[in-house]
């Protein structure tokens, strides 16, 4: 290989796997503490989009597979594969045109950065919940994020994307042109077929107001917290998300056990508004609440610092998700879940979405349901690692019944059939078919088209 040739022509930096660098760097491409036994050839950093169009031709010339790397969350080490690594994270800039109400982003953009940007310049976006996560594998995931019950899902607030082919052009796609590059890329997650390096979102106008409250109760008492928040979600606004925190009791609790926290955040644009929402939903609250915290202040950085709290850095890691129109039976699968979870750090979530949700547009994320949850596996010692998973597919499996498929962002993608789980059949078989047009040799596939092949 001319790996010499390769890093003259680059402005960015590579890694062999022989030099001494070489394995700090590749364990600081994922945040899971969990990490696949894989060994890239090269881990390229690149600088700018010309350095990904040279890494993709050089891969191509050398038969090698591309994985590509954003922030390295997706929960199954997808960015951490065999041939080479494209780190991404550097390609991280933002602008606004504020009178056409459009951001340009680059993939390495973090959710948290790109919130407080926005909110300097009075504008939003459905940023996805967790503040280091960068945009490149939550926008390609289809991005449920901050009030989707309003806004809808964030990929299909993206007007448009630059893309990196298998062949090293690059390509624009939007509806009107490569058509069925844009539609992969709103949805496909770790199946797409190309580099995404720059995104155009159109934007909306900041909420001045957002605000929470939280309900703590125990957590044996979920049907009741679920048949409350099914309700409040069927009467209330579109910009409330209601979401069921089912953990282990937090300190101020100590000795409770378990619990189910309800946490009602409003998108509101005035704090009359603000205090309106929550002060209805409050009224039918189930009694003899464990604690209660009403009417906090929770800007977008506030809600970030608060969801930080749920996914400690270091820990092991393993994530399944669910969409359901059955929000009892999928809350109270994963209640009993949590419940005998044998980590006090593992927890589960679930989200209430509102009937009059936006309608979605054509492309690859085709599933959907009333109801999304996800269950979390955590904890430390590698001893314990089959011990968690085993939880983790036990309390899936438990959920299957009522699970209408998979968010593929937050995926147990180790698992036979959960890439093609998270697709409507039509929209997997349609996917399938573009990455064997647009990518034959299979350079983006990797460990994906394995498990694309298993799920078959």
């Amino acid at each position: 290989m001319q790996i010499e040739t390769l890093r003259a022509a680059m402005r960015g930096t590579l890694i062999v796997h022989d030099e001494a660098s070489y394995d700090h760097a590749r364990k600081g491409l994922l945040f899971n503490g969990s990490k696949p036994d894989r060994h890239p050839v090269l881990i390229v950093r690149a600088a700018d989009v010309k350095d990904v169009q040279t890494v993709v031709r050089f891969a191509a010339a050398e038969g090698l597979a591309v994985s590509v790397r954003g922030s390295g969350h997706n929960w199954s080490g997808i960015a951490l594969q065999d041939g080479i690594v494209l780190d991404v994270s550097a390609l991280d800039t933002v602008s606004i045109d504020a009178a056409a109400r459009i951001a340009e982003v680059g993939p390495g953009a973090t959710n948290r950065t790109v919130a407080r940007i926005l909110t300097e310049n009075g504008f939003a976006f459905p940023l996805g919940h967790c503040g280091t996560v960068a945009l490149s594998g939550y926008l390609l995931g289809g991005g449920f994020g901050w009030n989707s019950g309003a806004w809808g899902m964030a990929a299909f607030s993206v007007e448009s994307v630059d893309v990196v082919t298998a062949d090293g052009m690059l390509r624009h796609a939007s509806e009107s042109e490569n058509a069925d590059i844009f539609w992969a890329a709103r949805g496909a997650g770790p199946a797409f077929f190309g580099v995404v390096t720059g995104y155009r979102l159109r934007l909306q106008p900041l909420p001045r107001a957002i605000t929470t409250s939280v309900w703590t109760y125990s957590l044996d008492r979920i049907a009741e917290v679920e048949r409350w928040m099914t309700g409040a979600m069927r009467t209330g606004p579109a910009n409330v998300e209601f979401t069921a925190a089912m953990t282990s009791a937090p300190p101020p609790l100590a000795g409770a056990g378990k619990v189910v926290s309800a946490i009602a955040t409003v998108f509101a644009d005035n704090d009359t508004d603000a205090g309106d929402v929550l002060a209805a939903i409050a009224a039918s609250a189930p009694n003899g609440a464990l604690d209660i915290q009403q009417g906090m202040p929770t800007p977008f950085d506030t809600l970030y610092d608060i969801i930080a709290q749920f996914f400690p850095e270091g820990a092991r890691y393993a994530v399944d998700s669910f969409w359901s129109n059955e929000p009892d039976s999928l809350l109270g699968s994963l209640a009993a879940g949590v419940a005998a979870s044998p980590s006090p750090m593992s927890f589960a979530l679930g989200v209430v979405m509102p009937p009059d949700r936006p309608s979605a547009p054509a492309a690859a994320l085709s599933v959907t349901g009333r109801a999304f949850a996800a269950a979390y596996a955590i904890w430390t010692d590698p001893s314990d690692d089959e011990r968690h998973r085993a939880w983790l597919r036990a309390t899936a499996d438990t959920a299957a019944p009522v699970t209408l498929g998979h968010y593929v962002g937050e995926a147990d993608l180790d698992r036979p059939g959960r890439m093609a789980g998270c697709f409507s059949p039509a929209a997997w078989n349609r996917l399938c078919a573009l990455r064997q047009w647009h990518d034959p040799a299979g350079l983006f596939a990797g460990e994906t088209r394995k498990r694309a092949s298993r799920a078959a």
